[in-house]
């Protein structure tokens, strides 16, 4: 009877999936509402050449004249499409995976029950620095001093910015920025939207969490990979660590334990500014584990990948998290094994059953942090 409960709670899942929702727009600003965004997947490459890639998942729900997407860069961008497998992939191969310890006879797993269906210038001071097609989109790169005269030109060519949006705007033209501008092609439709790639100068990833409040859900979760020769760090945000002693068996999550609310405890330690390391190691442990064109590439074009998941609610996007890279930080396995653990603490039966407690600690506050 141990061996078959065990089997089922393999059955049930031990990979923590988290399932992004389609009514979303890629964690930035639509022109219908603002959408709501309830979660972003990015990659972040650090090149050689000192530039950063980020390919950037767009979710989106609504007509096609409708969508446009803008986002902040530090310079002008070579901009292409990759395709949402690849997102996919890179989730299946580095989401945290829980082996428990068997499940005694004092532990009740309930029957699972079915998923909820519910669950150049051009007026002003506005210059256009570049325009082009990438896949189903045609796009515009503009910069201006002013974001009066550049909020102007985003609603005469069709982008609605709300008032709320204004402000964040100027946080980003008065930090010298450029805004990548993009919109469907007349003869494209909603089901040709794929994933945003932006090529541009910088050394350390950044994530335009400011501007991405005015669409965001309370509690947004936010999955970076950033591929480099190092492991990749937060900077201005909390790195703190959920230990293996603090996890509980906890059937109505997906993936069997009470980890996202351990997430949760500890990233409201930092009001919402941290980020757990979910895996960091070689690529090499992983570049024949794939089938994915893209992820096969990123794997063998670069040493190691970092993968970081924050959670985090609209008020506490006061600022944007910045990476860099670290050359003695430990690897990360994605790997949990918790079979030595004491079943009984584990499964919370025979008196066991409490609540963990997080405590904050200030040697996980890079500096900086305020």
């Amino acid at each position: 009877m141990r061996h078959l409960r065990v089997g089922m709670l393999m059955l049930m899942g031990t990979l923590l999936v988290l399932a992004v929702p389609v009514a979303a727009c890629g964690g930035l600003f639509c022109q219908n509402i603002p959408v709501d965004q309830q979660a972003e997947r990015i990659i972040f490459t650090v090149n050689d050449d000192s530039t950063i890639t980020a390919y950037v998942q767009i979710n989106y729900t609504g007509e096609a004249p409708d969508f446009s997407w803008v986002v902040p860069v530090p310079s002008v961008p070579a901009v292409d499409v990759a395709e949402i497998a690849t997102f996919d992939e890179l989730s299946l191969l580095t989401s945290p995976v829980f082996i428990p310890p068997l499940m005694p006879d004092c532990a009740m797993i309930p029957m699972p029950m079915a998923a909820s269906a519910e669950d150049g210038a051009v007026g002003g001071s506005v210059e256009v620095l570049a325009s082009g097609t990438a896949g189903p989109y045609a796009y515009d790169v503009i910069t201006s001093p002013d974001p009066t005269e550049l909020v102007i030109w985003l609603r005469t060519n069709d982008y609605r910015i709300t008032e709320q949006m204004e402000p964040l705007i100027k946080l980003y033209t008065d930090e010298g920025m450029v805004f990548l501008a993009m919109k469907l092609q007349p003869e494209q439709g909603v089901q040709d939207i794929q994933p945003i790639t932006m090529t541009y100068e910088g050394t350390e990833p950044m994530i335009p969490l400011r501007l991405t409040a005015v669409a965001a859900n309370p509690n947004m979760s936010i999955i970076t990979w950033i591929f480099g020769d190092t492991q990749a760090l937060p900077t201005n945000y909390a790195h703190p660590v959920i230990e293996n002693d603090d996890l509980r068996y906890n059937f109505g999550s997906s993936d069997g334990t009470n980890y996202l609310q351990l997430v949760d405890q500890t990233v409201d330690l930092y009001q919402g500014r941290a980020f757990i390391t979910e895996y960091a190691a070689p690529t090499s442990a992983l570049v024949n584990a794939t089938s994915d064109p893209l992820v096969q590439k990123l794997f063998t074009d670069y040493g190691y990948v970092t993968r970081v998941f924050g959670r985090i609610s609209p008020e506490e996007m006061l600022s944007d998290p910045e990476f860099k890279m670290s050359d003695d930080a430990p690897d990360v396995s994605n790997i949990r094994d918790l079979s030595g653990m004491d079943t009984k603490t584990f499964w919370s039966c025979e008196g066991t059953n409490q609540d963990i407690v997080v405590e904050y600690d200030p040697n996980v506050v890079p500096p900086g942090f305020r």
